[in-house]
């Protein structure tokens, strides 16, 4: 389990969280790697695209996603947490659990023994978060009203993601408690959130159907100026890290940034496509692409193919092997790509900004290898 302490330790020269430069590894394929599951990787993504991408897909099929967005992210986050919290940090929870449930004289025992360490366990995982830019996460009221089980409750300051909270919060409980939830959630006040999470079982006709496509990252050639003591790209430490807040602001965009796995994403978006049939990459693409033109700038994206290769790489979403842009088409090859939708709907809006188009044609195509090629013609 990370050590509170430990969580807040900055590097000493670029000041970056310490834990990121462990836990990562930005390498030149144009992946951020698990230093634990290198064959797993994290996105270092502007955090505001999520639910406006959620939002935007259900403006224009007509129906909510949400359901389905809460248990993708909930697999890769249970998956995480279990690893990086062993079994045997998790067990005690599940025992009290199970003793309060049972023998009648434990209980008394297990009410004790699980309280100081449910809080204690919570507190760590709100501090991975913030590390990561979810948030500022606050034990909920559940805590003082000597409720059986305090952990299911939090409270949100500027939450990253609202659904991907929400099932942070689902996938956090059921690690440590070994069972199955759902989650329910409000907004207390203007950018406050109340998570509650509930027994319960999840929607069972995603259960089958949300599985992770794997392929073999190829090399690549990106090269980074690196921090001498922790060894982050010069870029990553120069992000602003508060560690209070939990946000992580990019200082030449003033965006807000986060880290977090690509493949719930990936996997909401082919089960939609399962579901409600070939309209729905179309949507992705299109509302990524509403909102990167409602929140870019023409001045910051008339830029060469080597800045697109180490902005996409830093960002973990793949290596640009090929780019070539001219006034009436743009055509880019990402290898390892991720995030294939997203990454088609920026490349679009980037290339109309850029033009001062109002509109443009795309076309995309994603290999079983995981090379994305993306054409963009000017209208």
């Amino acid at each position: 389990m990370p050590e509170r302490a430990s969580l807040r330790k900055r590097c000493p020269s670029c000041e970056a969280p310490l834990f990121v430069a462990r836990e990562l590894q930005w390498c030149g394929d144009g992946v951020i790697h698990l230093a634990r599951s290198p064959h797993n990787r994290m996105v270092l993504y502007e955090s505001n695209i999520l639910d406006n991408l959620f939002r935007g897909m259900e403006e224009l099929i007509g129906i909510s996603i949400e359901h389905i967005v809460i248990e993708s992210r909930r697999r890769e986050v249970r998956k995480y947490i279990e690893g990086i919290y062993p079994t045997w940090i998790r067990r005690p929870l599940a025992a009290a659990n199970e003793a309060l449930s049972g023998v009648v004289g434990l209980r008394g025992i297990a009410r004790l023994a699980r309280g100081p360490l449910g809080k204690l366990l919570a507190a760590s995982v709100y501090d991975v978060g913030r590390v990561y830019g979810y948030g500022d996460a606050r034990p909920g009221p559940l805590w003082e009203s000597g409720d059986a089980h305090p952990w299911r409750s939090t409270v949100v300051h500027g939450p990253y993601s609202v659904l991907f909270f929400a099932a942070d919060c689902l996938a956090s409980v059921e690690a440590f408690e070994g069972r199955d939830h759902w989650v329910v959630y409000r907004e207390m006040e203007e950018g406050v959130f109340y998570f509650d999470v509930r027994p319960g079982s999840h929607p069972v006709e995603l259960k089958e159907r949300l599985a992770r496509k794997r392929y073999p990252f190829k090399p690549g050639g990106v090269r980074y100026d690196r921090c001498p003591r922790c060894g982050l790209p010069a870029e990553v430490g120069r992000l602003r890290w508060d560690l209070e807040r939990g946000i992580i602001t990019d200082p030449e965009s003033g965006r807000r940034m986060a880290l977090f796995g690509p493949f719930s994403v990936d996997a909401v978006l082919r089960d939609l496509e399962t579901e409600l049939g070939e309209d729905i990459p179309a949507a992705a693409v299109e509302a990524q692409r509403r909102y990167v033109k409602s929140r870019a700038k023409e001045e910051n994206w008339r830029r060469k193919g080597t800045d697109f290769m180490r902005m996409g790489a830093l960002r973990g979403l793949g290596y640009v092997a090929g780019f070539e842009a001219d006034e009436k088409h743009l055509s880019v090859v990402i290898q390892n790509a991720c995030l294939p939708y997203l990454n088609v709907g920026m490349a679009q809006a980037l290339y109309e900004i850029a033009l001062g188009l109002e509109e443009s044609s795309c076309e995309w195509e994603l290999s079983d290898e995981g090379d994305l090629r993306i054409v963009v013609k000017a209208r």
